[in-house]
């Protein structure tokens, strides 16, 4: 029992104690637009998080294993969607006191969250070490 706490503990320090890309982007809108403009975009991060958390809860992980093509259909939209955010993060020519455009909605911070692979493994981890000690 010692053991399986002990690595529930550790697996969460190290998925949970570093920056995923939802942080690392709230933490630039924040110092983009501000912390009041920056509240629809937390707002869809914390739903995101909400929704991926049940997801894991109510059997994903299991839904993936029986069914892996809908797992690669899963993969392909959110590594398209990361990669989308990359080229749009990389190709963008202005600078944090540059207000370029709106800041990012709800929806971004939702969508972001949702496809977010750190925060699914975590969960995954934790309900793994939780019911059934993988």
């Amino acid at each position: 029992m010692i053991e399986a706490v002990t690595t529930l503990a550790l697996t969460t320090a190290l998925l949970l104690g570093s920056p995923g890309p939802a942080p690392l982007a709230l933490a630039g809108v924040g110092a983009s637009f501000g912390f009041k403009q920056g509240l629809g975009f937390l707002a869809g991060i914390l739903l995101g998080l909400l929704v991926a958390i049940s997801l894991v809860a109510l059997g994903l992980g299991s839904l993936f294993e029986q069914f892996p093509t809908v797992k690669l259909i899963y993969q392909g939209i959110a590594t398209a969607y990361l990669i989308y955010v990359a080229y749009k993060i990389a190709s963008n020519t202005s600078g944090i006191e540059q207000r370029a455009g709106a800041a990012p909605s709800f929806k971004d911070g939702f969508i972001l969250n949702l496809i977010n692979p750190k925060a699914y493994a975590a969960f995954f981890s934790y309900f793994c070490k939780l019911y059934d000690p993988c």
